[in-house]
This record gives C-alpha cells, sequence and structure tokens, in this order.
C-alpha cells in the first residue's frame, strides 16, 4: 500500500502548473523525431520512481535523460531534468539490485510528472517463483502503466503488443497472476516477459465509457524500443 508521505507529494507535485498533463483529450503529434539532445524548446521532466511492491520512493537511483545529462533520485524517489519538446524522450534508469531500465514515451510541449515503478531481481525472482517462469536470456520485458490521471489503475483495460513474448502477468492483491487485463484491487499494470528485442506496438483496450492516450504527449504510443536483459516501460493514461 503506497505511503502517506509518498501520496502527500504527489498530491503537491500534481497541484504545480502544467502537471495534469497529457490525458486522452491531448492532441500531440507522437510521430515526432526521437530526441538525442536538448535544444531550446524544452521541457521539465520530473521522475518519481517507486517501488511496485509497496508504492514507496525509492532514492538513489540514477537517471539518464536522452541528452546524457544524469540526476540521482532523492528521498521520494524524484529527480527533474529538461528534455526536448514534442518528440520522444528514452530515458535510463539504474540502481544497485535492480533490472536496468528504459523508459520511453511522447514528450508533448508541457512539463510533466512520470511515475516509473522500479522492479529488484529478488522481485522478479519471488514473481518467477509464484508463476514458475524463468527469464530467458537475450530477451528484455515491457511494462505498460494503464492508470487514470489521478493515477488510479484503470480497471477492466487491457494491453497487447507486436512482438513475440512470454505469459503476460498482472499484479492483483499484491500477488502476480498471469493475464492482460487490469483487474479490481490490482494495479494498473501489465507485464510482457521474455520479449524479442527490437521495436514494438504497444495498444491499450479500454473499458467502455474510458479513452486512453500515451502519456505524457497524448495520442497513439511511439513504438517503443526492447533491450535484452532490460525492462522497458510505457504509460497510457485513460479519461472516463
Amino acid at each position: 500500500m503506497r505511503t502517506i508521505l509518498h501520496w502527500t507529494l504527489l498530491a503537491s507535485l500534481l497541484g504545480c502548473p502544467g502537471n495534469d498533463k497529457g490525458g486522452a483529450d491531448s492532441g500531440t503529434d507522437t510521430a515526432a523525431h526521437q530526441n538525442n539532445g536538448v535544444g531550446d524548446d524544452t521541457v521539465q521532466a520530473t521522475m518519481m520512481v517507486i517501488n511496485l511492491m509497496d508504492g514507496s520512493g525509492m532514492p538513489g537511483v540514477t537517471i539518464e535523460s536522452p541528452a546524457g545529462l544524469t540526476e540521482i533520485t532523492d528521498g521520494e524517489g524524484t529527480a527533474s531534468l529538461p528534455i526536448d519538446a514534442n518528440g520522444t524522450f528514452q530515458f535510463f534508469l539504474r540502481n544497485d539490485g535492480a533490472i536496468d531500465y528504459l523508459v520511453f514515451g511522447p514528450t508533448g510541449s508541457e512539463d510533466f510528472i512520470y511515475l516509473s515503478l522500479l522492479i529488484t531481481e529478488s522481485m522478479l525472482t519471488m514473481v518467477d517463483d509464484l508463476l514458475g517462469t524463468a527469464q530467458e536470456d537475450g530477451t528484455g520485458t515491457l511494462v505498460v502503466i494503464i492508470d487514470y490521471d489521478d493515477h488510479q489503475p484503470v480497471v477492466g483495460a487491457s494491453a497487447a503488443i507486436g512482438a513475440d513474448h512470454g505469459d503476460s502477468w498482472i499484479m492483483t492483491a499484491g500477488t502476480p497472476t498471469f493475464g492482460d487485463t487490469v483487474l479490481e484491487g490490482g494495479k494498473g499494470i501489465v507485464v510482457f516477459p521474455n520479449t524479442t528485442p527490437g521495436e514494438t506496438s504497444v495498444t491499450v483496450g479500454p473499458p467502455d465509457g474510458v479513452t486512453c492516450s500515451a502519456f505524457p504527449g497524448g495520442g497513439q504510443m511511439p513504438n517503443p524500443p526492447v533491450l535484452m536483459n532490460h525492462v522497458t516501460i510505457v504509460t497510457f493514461h485513460c479519461r472516463s
């Protein structure tokens, strides 16, 4: 269960101007160029790294921006970096005892806060033990986060990807279980382990009366890269 301190910090960050962006009504063109540096037209990206199991912020995580700038998350798991606007971004996250992460998405034209999960090696071992699965060498993992703008999970939303992968799993009542649809009482994530490396499409099927778009820039999700021995994270935000 997320700590009160974590949610208090998140609420204060979300109250800042420009941070309630990237929902389903956004019209940003997500087919723009891949960013490799920071130019004159920039936005401020605040990464909030949280522990998958208890929702607490994770300090000491190294975050590298598309321009090669690095910051270390503070005591609440947050760090801010400038990145080019109106393109796509790739943030690399590294931490002792955790798998290397790639956080991907369309940037848009507004400052944003991005909640990113971090799974440690021990957590992944626990999941494999519970599900009777194993990580295959030479593959990657793709995590699809599906939340409402207030970061509550979108119950009934499903995810699919275009690449070959192992059996997808979700978190419900604190326990991993096979599936590709967010369940009541679970977290808004769908995990695709043992995914073939390379770029792949990602689509989300929302429940009736709900629309979802790529976060934070809006529109369709560009094809994210899946890297060997990495976890790639993409996020969709939804609205009723």
